[in-house]
């Protein structure tokens, strides 16, 4: 309906039910009962009769990034909530990589079928996935020892470091690096599909080259420093998983070092925020958040084989950075 972006534009002016209807085109009743609502909860401030102002919770939740995620909430994962007990009756899934996620059968289509034909779905996704980036995840080179890696060893090595940044949506990792970095000699390729990278919001540091790139496809850039995965793995099963990697592995040096961004759980008492993601992708794509055993096993099985150096971790960071290279280094 856009109410919160009309009150939040407005920088602390009131709107009226009767102008909100004028500038959005709903029914000024209708916009009177939704914004009982957004005031009871605390969107936005009753200033008067059918009067509202913006406050700190109307400003975030009018941000594109907290819209996007709203967008995944109502019209992506309540539905397929709704339809779990029909789905787990007529499926009951025995092998999960046979079996179509439930969000298939919610929606009759793939959740990439649904984000590639629907622009303001994939707007969501993307403004999402970019606000999660930017607020809820310590950088990468923060819980990696980047700079003594990267930078340190530029002194006895003359070559610019290249780092690839595998769908990596609209680059904020690597800008968040370039802007940590801002005398490094280096190449950042940020690889995302051509619908994505039209979607950057801002110029990136001159370093950074967007580059369309389909991950199960063969890896391009031969030899990087660095092949970075952030929540892309936990998207799929081990096959399709594999696949990611397999395409890596064959573009790895030996010096190369795959960096992957995601939950590592625990094998036992696991907390529930990180269990229900796991469900949560298990639904959507049939994807999981792995244990540390599992994160190991997936590495050795691809072709040509990857091993598990090391997980860098923060304690106030969900994610952990998992450090992999080629098994025959």
């Amino acid at each position: 309906m856009g109410l919160l972006q009309l009150l939040a534009a407005k920088q602390g002016k009131s709107l009226t039910a009767a102008e909100l209807a004028n500038a959005s085109g709903y029914d000024e009743l209708f916009i009177a009962r939704v914004m009982r609502i957004m005031t009871a909860i605390g969107f936005a401030d009753e200033t008067g009769y059918q009067t509202y102002t913006a406050n700190a919770k109307t400003v975030c939740q009018s941000d594109p990034g907290s819209a996007g995620g709203l967008i995944l909430s109502n019209e992506m994962i309540y539905p397929l909530a709704s339809k779990m007990r029909q789905y787990l009756r007529q499926n009951k899934p025995c092998n999960i990589s046979q079996t179509p996620p439930a969000y298939d059968f919610a929606m009759g289509e793939t959740v990439w079928e649904t984000l590639k034909k629907d622009a303001e779905w994939k707007k969501g996704f993307d403004d999402n996935m970019t606000a999660r980036n930017k607020m809820l995840s310590i950088p990468w080179h923060v819980k990696y020892p980047a700079k003594e890696r990267l930078v340190a060893s530029r002194q006895v090595d003359a070559r610019p470091v290249v780092i690839v940044d595998i769908g990596g949506n609209q680059g904020v990792d690597l800008q968040r690096f370039a802007d940590s970095f801002p005398d490094l000699d280096c190449e950042l390729i940020l690889q995302d599909l051509p619908e994505t990278l039209k979607g950057i919001p801002g110029p990136l540091d001159p370093r950074i080259k967007p580059t369309v790139y389909d991950f199960f496809t063969e890896q391009p850039v031969k030899g990087a420093d660095i092949y970075y995965l952030k929540s892309v793995l936990h998207d799929w099963d081990d096959i399709a998983a594999r696949k990611i990697l397999s395409n890596t592995a064959k573009a790895m040096a030996p010096h190369s070092r795959l960096l992957i961004n995601e939950i590592v759980l625990a094998d036992t008492n696991e907390t529930l925020v990180r269990a229900d993601m796991d469900m949560l992708m298990l639904f959507l794509s049939n994807g999981m958040e792995r244990t540390y055993t599992q994160w190991k096993e997936l590495l050795a099985r691809v072709e040509p084989p990857l091993r598990l150096v090391e997980v860098w971790s923060v304690p106030v960071d969900q994610q952990s950075v998992i450090e992999a290279c080629l098994a025959s280094r």
